[in-house]
């Protein structure tokens, strides 16, 4: 009996199969391994440019002035206003007429009604526009979701200052509503509804004038005493969070007389927050409760402590129908950063230094940066430091070493994987 054998054709056929699978393999590992490398080597780039971003600092301030509460013995009785709020008087004129009944409802009316008048007053003077119109419907809004809030805290205090800034909204947008048809037939309509209320409180048995000469304000809210001029321009920080968190004093029942046109807006904020500021400049300050008002105020203290920096803005102008409402937002228009203009998302961090990659034809370079401001989605950093006439860079100027200075017009990569020095992108 013949011994069988493997028949040759078979295991010929065996072995191209198997070599053909290797070959088959290494070729998909082949093309998968260049495939992946293509992926991983696709980047996105933007030209480094040159801006200037304007950043506002917003805040909560704090108004300080020279104020003096005008008492008045009272009782049951009640105080009507006969100038309005902002007027300058002289020392002796009649600010306050002082009725036996007591109604303080019909007293807020008459106020109320005064106020517009005086808002229409000042309308006839200028065309009023359907821009105006949103901006006080906008800050009504603003005052009124800022009163819920407050009340929520049990903050007494803060919501009857957010009081005076919605009764301020609220005749400004009654005066433009009138102002829309007869203006002099509107002021003639309110006058005479306020000589009808005021004759409901009788006969005036006595009347408050003013001590000396300045500014008269019907509303007082106990912290004449403490919020001063002299305070503004020497307290510390520490000394600042103590007054805002202290407790007022009984308001005076007559008004108040602000004895000097200048006053203060005093705000504390976080040290790197402040740091493009600079003490003696002047700054654009909106007031949001005052119609989004821009005042051009003076930088006049700039007190730090360990965190935080009390920032001390002065002014020497009284705009009419302002709204000095002790508490209120203010946004200081005035760090300005110039530089070269970069995606957030191209930094990166290498051996320890912030910058960005660029490409330079199909290499990959790591540039240095200097952030000056950083917002969400972009930041502007510093341009290069100039060289030297010798080539080098002045004392502090100079990158890390071995690194360069992110130069405008560069190409930064903005999303790219595997990125280092050196890499050659194809």
């Amino acid at each position: 009996m013949k011994k069988r054998f493997l028949n040759r054709e078979y295991l010929a056929g065996v072995g191209l199969y198997v070599l053909t699978s290797v070959v088959s393999v290494g070729l998909i590992i082949y093309i998968g391994y260049h495939m992946f490398r293509g992926l991983s080597q696709k980047v996105e780039t933007v030209p480094a440019v040159s801006d200037a971003l304007v950043v506002p600092l917003e805040a909560d301030a704090y108004l300080f002035r020279d104020e003096t509460p005008l008492r008045a013995s009272v009782g049951d009785a009640s105080c009507v206003p006969v100038v309005p709020d902002g007027a300058h008087v002289a020392a002796g004129a009649a600010v306050v007429r002082v009725y036996d009944v007591s109604a303080p409802d019909i007293v807020a009316e008459i106020q109320l009604l005064e106020e517009q008048i005086e808002a229409l007053r000042a309308l006839q003077q200028s065309a009023p526009t359907v821009r105006h119109a949103m901006t006080v419907e906008n800050e009504i809004y603003a005052t009124m979701q800022q009163i819920a809030a407050v009340g929520r805290s049990g903050d007494a205090g803060r919501v009857r200052t957010l009081r005076a800034a919605l009764l301020s909204g609220l005749n400004r947008r009654a005066a433009l509503a009138a102002s829309f048809s007869d203006i002099d037939g509107a002021i003639a309509s309110l006058s005479a509804e306020k000589s009808a209320l005021t004759a409901q409180l009788g006969v005036s048995r006595m009347r408050v004038t003013a001590p000396r000469s300045g500014y008269y304000y019907a509303a007082c809210d106990g912290y004449e005493a403490y919020f001063t001029a002299e305070r503004a321009l020497h307290m510390t920080p520490a000394e600042f969070d103590a007054l805002i968190g202290g407790e007022p004093a009984a308001p005076g029942a007559a008004g108040k007389l602000a004895s000097d046109y200048r006053w203060y807006a005093a705000c504390s904020v976080a040290r790197e927050r402040a740091a493009g500021l600079r003490l003696g400049g002047s700054y654009d300050v909106t007031f949001p409760y005052g119609g989004d008002r821009v005042l051009e105020m003076q930088l006049v203290r700039r007190e730090a402590d360990e965190t935080r920096v009390l920032l001390v803005f002065g002014c020497e102008s009284l705009p009419d129908g302002f709204a000095f409402t002790r508490a209120q937002p203010i946004s200081v228009a005035a760090i300005t950063y110039e530089g070269i203009r970069i995606p957030t998302s191209a930094l990166r961090v290498s051996e320890g230094v912030i910058g960005v990659y660029i490409r330079e034809g199909s290499i990959v370079h790591f540039r240095a940066v200097r952030i000056l401001m950083e917002r969400e989605d972009v930041c502007i950093v510093a341009d290069p430091p100039p060289l030297q006439p010798d080539g080098t860079y002045r004392e502090g100027e100079a990158p890390p070493e071995g690194m360069r200075w992110l130069a405008l017009n560069d190409i930064v990569i903005t999303q790219g994987r595997n990125l280092y020095e050196g890499r050659i992108l194809s």
